[in-house]
């Protein structure tokens, strides 16, 4: 359980093609007079971008999912990133409204998701 209390549900895989990591630029551009571009920190720590795509094995885990991602993916919780097992504290980029979902039938004919989003949090 993280400090938040929330955390990343544990029946949603994260996939590991297609994950990718970036900062954000976190400095503010000012153009000047002669041409020359100033350019200051915004913020002491920059937020990481993290692009995830999450694999959802069924329907009823979809459903759960959707309504975690309606209440909780605004705000900040625990998700341990699949490349080193380490715990991190996270959100959503653009809350629930940030997570675009895809239906796949498998070769079975059992339908399943993938959610497409972006999580960002300070120090990944």
């Amino acid at each position: 359980m993280s400090q938040t209390g929330l955390v990343w549900p544990d029946y949603v895989a994260v996939e590991a093609e297609g994950y990718a990591v970036a900062d954000d630029a976190h400095v503010e551009r000012s153009p000047f007079d002669d041409g020359l571009v100033r350019q200051e920190r915004r913020y002491a720590s920059a937020l990481t971008a993290l692009g995830v795509t999450a694999l959802i094995a069924s329907d009823d885990d979809y459903g759960r999912f959707r309504a975690w991602a309606r209440d909780c993916a605004h705000r900040w919780f625990a998700w341990t990133a699949p490349e080193t097992g380490v715990q991190h504290r996270v959100r959503v980029r653009g809350g629930a409204g940030g997570i675009a979902y895809t239906a796949r039938i498998g070769g079975d004919g059992r339908r399943a998701w993938e959610a497409t989003l972006t999580l960002e949090g300070v120090g990944l």
